[in-house]
């Protein structure tokens, strides 16, 4: 221990000495190590100063030009020009939306006195100090390093509406130190060419406020469908808490951080009174009344908030609830037409938007985009049908509180469908919500994040044919399984025993699933499914939770990225990029934009892995699966999909009163170059009846069905590739392959089957001339509607369905992390 201690000094010593000499050599040449700093300093100084000049430089008649225009729009008199519109066309040329930049007459020098309420506002939250000083504010600047300092970020910024101005005029993009000084110099000269009521108006007219608005006038007639010369003291402070960061702060996107800014911008506007330009305008104890006009405010425009499953705030309100078509003359594709608007509105400047006409060529087929809303309208016309059934059924039991409940889910339930191309990516129909409206509603398609339930097993099935654990021709046991203390149940009662995975994708066996993601390793699958989605496997990890319940869908995916994932297995396995845009160009044919369809696309997943996982989804669409076409006879089968029903918790706790039914319904479905993913659901899970097969899978039959009449289907299910494969014909009832012998007997034969070179089907061993024994068939209870086993004959109709029994699943705990509940349904 002694010698330890002793070791212990000896070090500290030795670094005593070591440091004394340091400060020794300092000391020593002290002057010549601050002359060497000094001079060091000032050159950089001058370096940064100079090179920012010549940036400077280089945009100034650009900038001069920009700011004239703005000056033009401020000035008393007003110029008469009409800015040009943007045309989107859809694949064919056919005209399917038309918006404009602005159609509306920008805040002017002449007309600031209306506006009084915005002004106060804005000079209150983002430079009091303005129409004092000369484009720099010092004390804020100072005021903001120490704030930062303080709280160890960047919580508060110092710069003044010149400035802001500037950066604006500028949008030189990464922010860095040539930037800042760069803008400095614009600021200099901005405040030296122009006024400041002239500078005050141009800012309100360019500052950005979030879902493709530029300026209060437009933000004011989106958000609240008035001009901004009307609008109250809690809407103007609404519109300035956005300005900081728009994409977070603005009401659509996140209305609880947008309230929360609200009531700080309205109460620095009562702390400084003097900043409004009429101060006889302000109403009486404003200070005083500010929480009660919050509340008028809330009431004013239906803010409502909830608690969702996991007991975190949800809001809804009416803020910005018809503004997203408010440009527009034409219309007919509002979902996918609101994307391409904002696409247009970040990519292109307001000078373009204005003096240019351009044409935005697009994939959508509008005859398809049509076919596709029909078909969705038809099947949440049908839910919401069952819907009031219930409510009717239970109001005559006595039963009000669930007739409440039921009457509450009915309006909001609604659905989203995405279709495209999966050889280019292209985006050919998408439909974000139910209700087929020119007015601003959540995309489902794209940004609604869901349970997708047991359409996620194709994936599971894929990955076990490429690493060759199983082919579809396998038996695999559908038995009790206890890993790591999961173990998960089945749709149906009971287990199957023996069965081919041909047989387990086509039933959705669950443990099967599980028995096979186990094998196939839980990073793989989440590696695999990173790179399909495109999505660093970081984020992959924190969005799928590592356990087993994966294999029944209990990840989060949005309709889009389920269409990705099914478009990449009937891509051969290469990487899908969803495509909405061809090109854009000027009225002249300037072309400003171009893609090139899926090009270079990855190589993810093995093609014959893929083409095995399509033959093997076929089955789940025949006699043997979860939902049975029935196909006219001689004609060739097309399809393939994979149905997908997450059932609801059935807990009496809950805000639903234990009411039954299911939260998500899914059906991705193939056909010939095309995935058409269909979703129908509560936004806030509220329970109903239906099921994958019955409900989004008769939504992707008559959209496929009338495409296929109407415009026609191609004749190859499976693109032709290169790989280690053969094709044979098989029986799927026992998975053998076929033989020419009179002995041999097949109920249900399949023809040009995808395998493995040297990993073939089985022979059936000892021939008996009689029909095999069908193994493991469903079983048989009562009939009911609610069932997920679903039949549609040739014209489109469903066929009364066999029922099954649903059960609840729990979770697996692996690796110490409990999965979300989740019970599941194929």
């Amino acid at each position: 221990m002694n010698q330890q201690t002793n070791s212990f000094f000896l070090i500290l010593e030795v670094l005593y000495g070591h440091l004394t000499d340091l400060l020794r050599f300092f000391w020593i040449r002290r002057v010549q190590l601050f002359t060497l700093g000094s001079i060091l300093g000032i050159f950089l100084f001058f370096f940064f100063l100079g090179g920012a000049y010549v940036v400077w430089s280089g945009e100034e008649a650009r900038v001069h030009k920009s700011l004239e225009k703005y000056r033009s729009e401020v000035s008393n008199f007003y110029d008469s020009f009409q800015p040009k519109s943007v045309k989107i066309l859809d694949r064919s040329g056919k005209v399917m939306g038309e918006f404009y930049r602005r159609n509306f007459r920008p805040i002017r020098t002449d007309n600031l006195s209306k506006h009084n309420v915005i002004v106060w506002a804005v000079l209150s939250s983002e430079d009091r100090e303005f129409f004092s000083h000369s484009g720099l504010n010092y004390t804020a600047i100072g005021r903001a390093v120490v704030t930062n300092l303080i709280q160890f970020r960047l919580s508060q910024g110092g710069s003044t509406i010149s400035q802001q101005l500037a950066k604006l005029t500028l949008n030189l993009g990464k922010r860095n130190l040539f930037n800042k000084l760069t803008e400095l110099y614009c600021t200099f000269y901005i405040e030296s060419q122009y006024s400041k009521e002239e500078i005050l108006a141009m800012y309100l007219n360019q500052i950005f406020l979030g879902e493709g608005n530029t300026g209060v006038e437009e933000a004011a007639r989106y958000y609240f469908r008035k001009p901004a010369s009307e609008l109250s003291p809690e809407e103007a402070a609404l519109l300035v808490g956005i300005i900081p960061a728009p994409s977070v702060y603005n009401p659509v996107r996140n209305l609880g951080i947008s309230l929360s800014r609200q009531k700080r911008v309205l109460y620095d506007m009562a702390r400084n009174p003097e900043l409004h330009p009429s101060k006889k305008e302000i109403p009486h104890k404003f200070s005083d009344s500010i929480e009660l006009n919050l509340k008028k405010f809330r009431t004013i425009y239906k803010i409502k908030e909830t608690k969702d499953v996991e007991g975190n705030p949800k809001y809804s309100s009416e803020i910005g609830k018809y503004g997203a078509d408010k440009d527009f003359r034409v219309n007919l594709a509002p979902d996918f037409n609101s994307e391409i608007r904002r696409f247009i509105l970040e990519r292109f400047s307001n000078e373009d938007l204005e003096e240019r006409g351009l044409l935005v060529y697009t994939t959508l087929d509008l005859e398809k985009q049509r076919l596709a809303e029909e078909a969705l309208r038809v099947g949440v016309d049908s839910v919401r049908a069952d819907l009031t059934k219930q409510e009717a059924e239970y109001q005559n039991k006595g039963k009000a509180d669930l007739a409440e409940v039921t009457r509450a889910i009915l309006p909001q339930l609604s659905g989203s469908m995405i279709s495209l191309d999966p050889e280019t990516g292209d985006i050919e129909a998408m439909v974000g919500g139910y209700k087929i409206s020119n007015v601003f509603r959540f995309n489902r398609a794209e940004d609604a994040r869901r349970q997708p339930g047991s359409t996620i097993k194709a994936l599971v099935y894929a990955l076990a044919f490429e690493k060759r654990i199983v082919n579809p021709s396998s038996k695999i046991k559908d038995e009790k399984l206890d890993i790591s203390g999961y173990s998960p149940k089945n749709w149906y009662k009971g287990y199957k025993g023996d069965i081919t995975v041909r047989q387990a994708l086509a039933q959705s066996v669950n443990t099967v699933s599980v028995k096979l993601l186990h094998e196939i390793g839980i990073s793989y699958f989440i590696q695999k499914l990173s790179a399909i989605l495109s999505i660093p496997e970081e984020e992959a990890e924190i969005r799928f939770q590592r356990n087993l319940s994966l294999a029944l869908g209990s990840g989060e995916l949005s309709p889009m990225e389920l269409s990705v994932i099914y478009a990449t297995l009937m891509n051969g396995g290469r990487r899908v990029t969803p495509r909405k845009i061809i090109k854009i160009t000027d009225l002249d044919g300037n072309e400003f934009y171009n893609t090139v369809a899926n090009e270079a696309a990855e190589q993810i997943l093995d093609p014959v892995a893929c083409a095995m996982a399509i033959n093997t989804l076929q089955s789940v669409l025949t006699e043997e699966g979860t939902m049975t076409l029935k196909k006219k006879e001689g004609e060739p089968f097309l399809y393939a999909g994979k149905t997908g029903t997450v059932q609801s918790p059935k807990l009496k706790s809950s805000k639903w009163k234990g009411l039954k039914g299911v939260r998500d319904v899914w059906f991705a479905g193939l056909t010939p170059r095309n995935v058409t993913v269909v979703w129908v659901g509560h936004d806030e899970g509220a329970p109903f009846p239906g099921s994958g097969s019955g409900v989004s899978g008769g939504i992707w039959y008559r959209y496929t069905q009338n495409v296929k009449s109407k415009l026609g289907m191609g004749n190859q299910l499976i693109s032709n590739f290169v790989g280690d494969f053969v094709k044979v014909d098989v029986c799927a009832d026992d998975g053998t392959i076929m033989e020419t012998t009179p002995d041999y007997f097949c109920k249900v034969p399949l023809y040009a089957q995808y395998y493995y070179i040297g990993d073939l089907p089985p022979k059936r061993a000892g021939f008996v001339k009689q029909e095999p024994a069908i193994q493991n068939t469903m079983p048989k209870p009562e009939l009911t509607d609610d069932s997920e086993i679903s039949t549609y004959d040739a014209q489109g109709s469903r066929i009364q369905p066999t029922a099954v029994d649903s059960v609840e699943l729990e979770p697996p705990l692996i690796e110490n992390r409990r999965a979300r509940y989740n019970e599941e349904t194929p």
